[in-house]
This record gives C-alpha cells, structure tokens and sequence, in this order.
C-alpha cells in the first residue's frame, strides 16, 4: 500500500507536466490545423464576412446593414445603405486597383476609391489609414461613392488599345 501512495503522486505530477505543454504560435490555444500560418489565415477569412457586390443590376437597391457588411465592386456606380440599428460603427476599405497594360509598354495604375457619404459630407474614404468610428441613423440612406476608373479606350500603347484589370474595392461595415 505504501509503494502506491509514493507511486500515485509521481504518476499524476508526469501526466499533468505533459497535459500542459507550452504553445507557440500565432493565435496560442487555436489549434485547427496544426500550422500556424494557416490557423491565422484561416480565422482572418471566418473573421472577415463575405463580400457584397455592387453592380449595374442592384445599384438602384440599398445594401442593408444588420451587425457587418462588406461591400466590393469593379464598376464605377453609386450605391446606398442603410442601418437597421442607430450606433456607432467602425469603418474600414480597402482601395481597388485598375491596371491598363498592352504589349512592349510599362503598366499603368490607377487606383480605385471609395468613400461613404452623408448627403455631402464624406464620412469615411478609402484613402484614410486604418479604421475610422462613426455615428450610423436609421432612416437615413448613406451613398456609396467610387472613383479612379479611368476608360481604357482613351488610352493606346504605340497606336494599340489596351486591356484593363480591376481588382476590386471593399468596403467593411461593423457595428460596435
């Protein structure tokens, strides 16, 4: 019986010095598989929520914000949006790109903003760094705005057209 009370503890002490094991990583005790780069960019993708586009076809129509949205685009049309819920939101973009190439020429790039505007005032743009707080109402209607497309058919490289790439703008909408 002695031999068990002195074994006992000993056992114990092992099991749990290895059932607490140091973890190192980006994001400790997130384990989902087993690299670590790929546990961050797998929760940053959860984190982020899926893009809403804005196009010809739904311009006309509100985009409906209910907690978060994110909205992107390739197209220069205006939009609109609304809040279910008066509050502070915080805000985040990231700008587009448009880049026009053609054969034996250097690229040219033109970024592609967008802004959320109250009536006339600017709230938030695209060319502001990081994240910006605002005071979102209900019963009011904020406009999406973009800018920095430019008509590819205006321009030629050595008497030949050139194609255009848009890589598209986001804009990201979460309520505090």
């Amino acid at each position: 019986m002695l031999k068990y009370l002195v074994w006992l503890p000993l056992l114990a002490l092992f099991i749990w010095s290895c059932s607490h094991e140091k973890e190192e990583g980006l994001i400790p005790g997130t384990r989902l598989t087993g690299d670590p780069m790929a546990d961050a960019l797998v929760l940053s993708v959860l984190a982020t929520p899926p893009c809403q586009y804005l196009t010809n076809e739904n311009a006309s129509v509100p985009f409906v914000l209910d907690g978060s949205i994110s909205i992107c685009s390739v197209l220069a049309v205006p939009g609109s949006l609304s809040v279910t819920v008066s509050g502070n939101y915080e805000v985040t973009a990231v700008s587009g790109r448009q880049t026009l190439t053609s054969n034996n020429c250097n690229s040219s790039r033109f970024d592609f903003l967008v802004s959320l505007k109250d009536g006339n005032t600017e709230l938030f743009s695209s060319t502001s760094a990081g994240a910006k707080q605002i005071v979102l109402e209900t019963g009011k209607l904020y406009a999406l705005q973009s800018t920095g497309l430019v008509d590819p058919s205006a321009y030629q490289c050595q008497g030949r057209p050139v194609s255009s790439a848009v890589t598209p703008y986001r804009i990201n909408l979460r309520r505090l």
